[in-house]
């Protein structure tokens, strides 16, 4: 949540957190060879649309929430260095921050530094276009650090959450977005004597060993595994193990 500038070749990285201002940067331009020193702009891991033939380059941060955590990469060329005239805008002046956010199949839980006891914990979830309300805690006023859970009901397939921290003041600031597949069901795959492929009962991540030795793996529905040497091998699917015989 503390903005940081590091340069590394060509790549300049900061982090912070949206507070409904742009972020301005100086942008030279070389005459000799024509170009512009910025060459692009990632948010939060996606290349931007910025005007970069501009000597002071404007990031928008479109479709960003307010008090939401960003992250920027500005790639440029090797012979110049843009600058950030106003890295303030993303600084978030706080003591606060999420430490470290889990979610699986049955639990969601996080741990944080900082809060006040007068704050609270809104976890919403994405149903469609919009974030719903589905729990509020009570912060436990920790400051050196305190654990939270929750225990969410999934719907089949992708599931998003996110957690708001907001205080009396009308301050507040949300954690990094947390995503997770359900399936009710485990995955099945036939047949267990394979000639030349498997078969899942749906897409799923999955690493085959032979013995102690891992020899492919992957995310599929489908796996061709006609050169496979014959003899037995295990596989492990989404966690679950079970074993089967190669032809």
């Amino acid at each position: 949540m503390l903005v940081s500038q590091t340069c590394f070749g060509q790549e300049l990285l900061l982090s912070g957190v949206y507070k409904g201002q742009g972020l301005y940067i100086q942008n030279p331009y070389d005459a000799d060879s024509g170009e512009f020193c910025v060459q692009a702009i990632h948010l939060n891991g996606k290349k931007t649309k910025t005007n970069l033939s501009l000597t002071a380059v404007r990031l928008a941060f479109r479709d960003i929430d307010l008090y939401t955590p960003v992250s920027v990469k500005i790639i440029h060329g090797d012979s110049c260095k843009p600058r950030i005239v106003n890295p303030e805008a993303i600084l978030y002046h706080s003591n606060f921050k999420f430490d470290s956010l889990v979610l699986n199949d049955s639990i969601m839980h996080w741990y944080t530094k900082g809060d006040r006891r007068d704050g609270k914990y809104i976890i919403e979830k994405l149903k469609g276009e919009y974030w719903d309300i589905v729990k509020t805690l009570r912060s436990k006023g920790r400051f050196d650090g305190a654990q939270y859970v929750f225990f969410p009901e999934h719907t089949e397939g992708g599931n998003k959450y996110r957690i708001k921290y907001e205080l009396p003041e009308g301050r507040y600031l949300y954690s990094l977005e947390m995503e997770h597949y359900h399936y009710p069901e485990g995955v099945t795959f036939s047949p267990r004597v394979v000639t030349d492929k498997m078969i899942f009962s749906r897409e799923a991540s999955y690493e085959i060993f032979r013995g102690d030795e891992s020899i492919l793996k992957g995310k599929a529905k489908e796996i061709p595994l006609r050169r496979l040497e014959p003899g037995d091998y295990s596989i492990v699917i989404e966690g679950e193990e079970d074993t089967f015989v190669k032809k």
